[in-house]
C-alpha cells in the first residue's frame, strides 16, 4: 500500500476514533501535508529545479511529501504518522529532508537549495483523548515552493505534557555534518539550519546522494502526587486512616505527600483544618523534607498558614507529624459517639490534593443518667458538588488573587473538603495555585 494511501486511510481512523469519544484529532488534521498543489515528481524523472520532498515513489522512503514520522524511543519500531503516548514516555520524532534537483543542476548552481532550515512546532499539553500535531517545515530561500511542511500525531489516553528533550536533534546523512546537533532554539522558532557538510550549513545540493534526516527525542511528562493523611493513638508506633478516641486523649497525626509524576513538583505546601474540639499541641511540630534526612522542628506560626515543605524530583516524599489534644468539651463530644474529620491538603504548582482522618470520640456517660448513647453522632456527608465546594472555591480563588484552580480527588478517601462539630457540617479552607507549562526550548 502506498505512504498516501496509508496516511488518508490514518486520518480517517483518527477521525473515526474521535467521533467514539477515544480521541479528537485538531481542526488542521485532515491536511496533513502540503503544499498539497506542489508538482510532484518520479525517481527515474526528477526536478528540473531545486524543490525538496516532492519524489512520489521514494525506494526508501515511499512518498517523501511524507517526511514526519515518530515511534517510541528506544525500540525497533517503524517510525509511523500515529503513536499513542503515555505519561513518562519518551519518543523519537524522524524529519527526512531531501532535494529533489537532478544532479546535473549542481554545477551550475540551479540545484543547489540555500538557507535551508528546519522548524518544528508541537503543542506543550495533550488533553486525554486528544490527539497533538507535531508539525516539521523545511524551508529555502530558493526553491519552489519555498517551504513544505508534514506532520505526525501523538494521542494521548491521559493528559500529558509535551517536553522537547535538549539536545537530541541530531542530522544524518552521508556528509561530514553527520551527527552533527542542530540549533535547539531555532529549530522551535526560526528553523534550524540544516547540511551535508560540516563547513556549509544551509546549502543541500540536489541528488539522493545529499538527502538525509533529522531525528530528536519528546517526553511526555505528567505532573502527579500523592497525599495520605494518617492517625497514631500510640505515639507513632501505628498508623491508620481512622481511630476512637476518648475525650482528653492526645493524638498524633501525620501528613505524606509524595511525587508520583514524571515532572519536578515545586513550592509544595501543607496545611490543615482542625475540627471544632481538636487544639494542636504547641511545640509537636515536626517535617522530614528531602533536603533534610531527620525530621526538624517546625515553628508553630508556620502552620498557620501552610507550611512549605520544597521541591520534589520524581518519587521524592516528605512527611509532616505533629500531636493534637482531644478537648474535653461536652458541647461538642456529647454523649455517646460522635465523629470528627481532621482534614489535610497539599498545593503545587500543578493543582491540590485532599484527604482526611475520622476520629470518633466516645464519651461514656454512664448509664441512663447520661442519656448513654450508642448511635454515632455523625454528620451527613457533604455532596462533592455542593455548597463545600462553593465556599471552597471562593476561598481558593480569594487566596490565589488571579486566575483559576485546580483541585484533584484524592483517589482512595477523600470526596469533599469538609470539617464538622456534632451533627453540622461547618468551616472550610483551603488553597490553590495553577498550572501551566511551556514548550521546551533553550
Amino acid at each position: 500500500m502506498k505512504k498516501t494511501t496509508i496516511k488518508k486511510l490514518l486520518v480517517g481512523v483518527l477521525a473515526f476514533a474521535g467521533a467514539l469519544g477515544v480521541f479528537s484529532l485538531p481542526a488542521n488534521a485532515a491536511e496533513s501535508w502540503g503544499p498539497q498543489d506542489r508538482q510532484m515528481f518520479t525517481w527515474e524523472s526528477p526536478a528540473p529545479y531545486a524543490t525538496f520532498n516532492s519524489i512520489s515513489n521514494n525506494p526508501d522512503i515511499g512518498k517523501e511529501s511524507n517526511f514526519v514520522r515518530v515511534r517510541k524511543y528506544g525500540t525497533n519500531d517503524k517510525y509511523s504518522d500515529e503513536v499513542a503516548i503515555e505519561p513518562g514516555g519518551i519518543y523519537e520524532v524522524y524529519v527526512y529532508f531531501h532535494n529533489n534537483a537532478a544532479d546535473n543542476l549542481n554545477a551550475s548552481g540551479a540545484g543547489i537549495a540555500d538557507n535551508v532550515r528546519l522548524a518544528m512546532e508541537m503543542p506543550s499539553e495533550v488533553n486525554k483523548g486528544e490527539a497533538a500535531v507535531v508539525k516539521g517545515t523545511i524551508s529555502s530561500t530558493n526553491t519552489n515552493p519555498g517551504s513544505v511542511y508534514d506532520t505526525a500525531y501523538l494521542t494521548a489516553s491521559e493528559t500529558v505534557y509535551l517536553r522537547y528533550v535538549q539536545g537530541t536533534a541530531e542530522i544524518h546523512n552521508g556528509g561530514s555534518a553527520n551527527g552533527k546537533l542542530l540549533d535547539d532554539a531555532a529549530l522551535w522558532s526560526t528553523g534550524s539550519k540544516l547540511a551535508y557538510w560540516d563547513e556549509e550549513w544551509g546549502m543541500i545540493p540536489g541528488c539522493n546522494n545529499y538527502a538525509g534526516y533529522v531525528t530528536f527525542r519528546v517526553k511526555a511528562d505528567q505532573p502527579r502526587f500523592y497525599i495520605a493523611k494518617e492517625i497514631s493513638v500510640d505515639g507513632g508506633n501505628t498508623w491508620s486512616e481512622n481511630a476512637t478516641v476518648k475525650p482528653g486523649d492526645t493524638v498524633k497525626f501525620r501528613i505524606k505527600y509524595q511525587n508520583i509524576g514524571t515532572t519536578n513538583q515545586t513550592s509544595v505546601t501543607v496545611y490543615d483544618v482542625l475540627a471544632d474540639g481538636m487544639t494542636l499541641v504547641p511545640g509537636s511540630i515536626k517535617a522530614k523534607i528531602p533536603a533534610n534526612a531527620n525530621y526538624v522542628d517546625v515553628d508553630d506560626s508556620a502552620w498557620a498558614n501552610g507550611l512549605g515543605i520544597g521541591d520534589y524530583l520524581p518519587e521524592q516524599e516528605g512527611y509532616v507529624v505533629y500531636d493534637v489534644k482531644i478537648e474535653d468539651n461536652k458541647d461538642i463530644f456529647i454523649c455517646g459517639n460522635t465523629v470528627v474529620y481532621n482534614n489535610a491538603y497539599v498545593t503545587t504548582a500543578n493543582g491540590t490534593m485532599y484527604d482526611k482522618v475520622g476520629i470518633t470520640v466516645e464519651r461514656n456517660c454512664g448509664g441512663n443518667n447520661g442519656g448513654g448513647n450508642t448511635t454515632p453522632n455523625t454528620p451527613s456527608e457533604l455532596p462533592s458538588t455542593g455548597p463545600a465546594e462553593i465556599v471552597l472555591a471562593v476561598i481558593v480563588a480569594l487566596a490565589i488573587g488571579v486566575g483559576g484552580y485546580y483541585l484533584i480527588k484524592s483517589s482512595s478517601t477523600l470526596h469533599s473538603i469538609k470539617k464538622v462539630e456534632t451533627g453540622k457540617a461547618v468551616k472550610k479552607a483551603t488553597k490553590t495555585t495553577n498550572k501551566k507549562e511551556h514548550k521546551a526550548d533553550k
